[in-house]
C-alpha cells in the first residue's frame, strides 16, 4: 500500500464512524471532554479563554490610565497604575467603569506625583546662580581695611579703576 491509500483508508473510516446528532440521547449523554486530537478539556479550554480575555481587559485599561495619567501631569504613570490595579472594576463587555474614580484617588493618596518636576538642584549648590552684590566705590569707602583685605583683590582693582 502506498502512503496515500493508506492516508484515504483512515479518513474513509474516520467518516464512517456513526456521529451522534444533537438532540438525541445519545448526544446529550455524552460530554465534550477533548477536543479531538488533544488532551485539553472543554473546561480548561473556558478557562483559558477567560484569562487571555481578562489579559486583554487589563491591557486596555493599562494603556487608557497611564494614557489618562501621562495627560494629568503624573511623573511615573506605571509605577501608578501598578498600586491601582486591583481596583480596576470592568463593565459586561469589558470596558473600565471607574477610570475617573481612580484617577481621582490617585491625585489626593499621592498627590506629590502630580504636577511640574522640580528643577534638579545644581552640583555647585547655586553658585553663579545667584545675583552677586556689586561692589562700588561708596561700599568700599565704608569699609574697614580689614574688611576689604577679605574682598576679592581683583574685584577691587576693578571697582577702583572704573
Amino acid at each position: 500500500m502506498t502512503k496515500q491509500t493508506i492516508m484515504k483508508t483512515k479518513t474513509n473510516q474516520l467518516n464512517e464512524t456513526p456521529k451522534s446528532v444533537p438532540g438525541t440521547a445519545e448526544a446529550e449523554t455524552s460530554t465534550l471532554s477533548a477536543a479531538p486530537g488533544t488532551d485539553i478539556s472543554h473546561a480548561e479550554l473556558a478557562a483559558e479563554n477567560e484569562q487571555l480575555r481578562a489579559t486583554i481587559r487589563l491591557n486596555a485599561a493599562h494603556r487608557q490610565i497611564t494614557g489618562e495619567l501621562a495627560r494629568a501631569g503624573s511623573r511615573s504613570p506605571e509605577l501608578l497604575f501598578d498600586a491601582v490595579k486591583d481596583a480596576l472594576q470592568f463593565a459586561a463587555d469589558g470596558t473600565l467603569q471607574n477610570a475617573a474614580a481612580v484617577i481621582g484617588k490617585l491625585k489626593t493618596s499621592f498627590p506629590e506625583q502630580f504636577g511640574a518636576e522640580p528643577l534638579p538642584a545644581s552640583i555647585d549648590a547655586g553658585a553663579g546662580a545667584a545675583a552677586v552684590p556689586t561692589l562700588t566705590k561708596e561700599a568700599l569707602a565704608k569699609m574697614k581695611p580689614a574688611e576689604i583685605a577679605e574682598l576679592d583683590w581683583a574685584e577691587v582693582r576693578r571697582v577702583l579703576a572704573s
